[in-house]
């Protein structure tokens, strides 16, 4: 399938949802408050897909080979031109996709390369959506650990990202919107007070 080369189309293409759910994978990515009756759900990666809580996402932010579950009809976003090309090369089936570089402009003015969950608000806010809800985006500071279920994984950022950088690029991304914003992850309410993004 083409390349998704700008915002105006990716909104077209997610049928211009007036809300917007976005789920890292964090263990508040499982949050009982989360809402149910939001119109698009991005998600990162696809480790969750075996955890069987909201596991049709409209958008999958990546960086990882896996390929898509049979029957996702997800489009999938990629930080870098080289890897989609890389990681698209692996798929069997085609799908919609698009380059997050190629929709959002000052990526290089960050000291470290921001997350695929960074990436995902900072897409979600320019999509300009009524209402955003975050969950999920934990800072790798959440008791139970780094993803939710499995207490063993190093609870920590990889080597290529940090929490300085993807906190303050979360911080320029928010804000800007101007629409209702809900935040269901206490380690990122405590770094991005409400109140301090307006």
């Amino acid at each position: 399938m083409p390349e998704i080369a700008d915002l105006e189309t990716l909104r077209d293409r997610l049928g211009n949802p007036a809300t917007i759910l976005c789920l890292g994978n964090g263990p508040s990515s499982e949050s009982p408050e989360i809402p149910r009756d939001c119109d698009c759900l991005f998600r990162v990666n696809w480790i969750w897909r075996d955890r069987g809580f909201l596991t049709e996402p409209d958008l999958v932010f990546t960086g990882d080979p896996d390929a898509p579950p049979p029957g996702s009809h997800a489009i999938v976003g990629f930080a870098t031109a080289a890897e989609a090309e890389r990681i698209l090369e692996g798929y069997r089936a085609p799908v919609d996709w698009f380059v997050v570089r190629g929709l959002l402009r000052d990526l290089d003015a960050y000291r470290d390369v921001p997350t695929n969950g960074a990436l995902m608000i900072a897409v979600a806010v320019a999509l300009a959506p009524r209402r955003l809800v975050i969950s999920g985006i934990d800072l790798y500071r959440h008791p139970q650990g780094k993803y939710p279920g499995v207490a063993e994984d190093p609870n920590h950022y990889d080597a290529i990202h940090s929490r300085e950088t993807d906190v303050s690029f979360m911080r320029d991304a928010l804000s800007g919107y101007r629409g209702e914003l809900t935040v269901l992850s206490d380690a990122l309410n405590r770094e991005l007070p409400p109140a301090t993004l307006k």
